[in-house]
């Protein structure tokens, strides 16, 4: 599913709501959800999962055009975590 598709779901939910108050809605919360990442913040959503991010260890990755060595820096990846409820769902 793409943003879009996710958008028109989020919209046809909301109906009593004009599209552009509901298209508002839906991308202030995916900024509120990358802002609390951003923080470094652990997110929940009750009956869906958690949101947080982990940090990678520095790497030596390799260009694969020069086969030259290169040192990749220390990063934060985001990483969800399924509640129980949504696994009982899915399996």
């Amino acid at each position: 599913m793409k943003k879009s598709d996710l958008l028109e779901n989020f919209k046809k939910s909301l109906s009593r709501l004009s599209n552009t108050d509901s298209q508002t809605s839906f991308e202030l919360i995916l900024k509120a959800i990358s802002e609390t990442l951003k923080k470094g913040e652990r997110m929940e959503v009750r009956g869906f999962g958690s949101l947080s991010t982990r940090i990678r260890k520095p790497i030596r990755g390799r260009n694969p055009r020069s086969g030259e060595s290169i040192e990749l820096s220390e990063r934060k990846v985001p990483y969800f975590r399924a509640s129980k409820e949504l696994n009982q769902k899915l399996n």
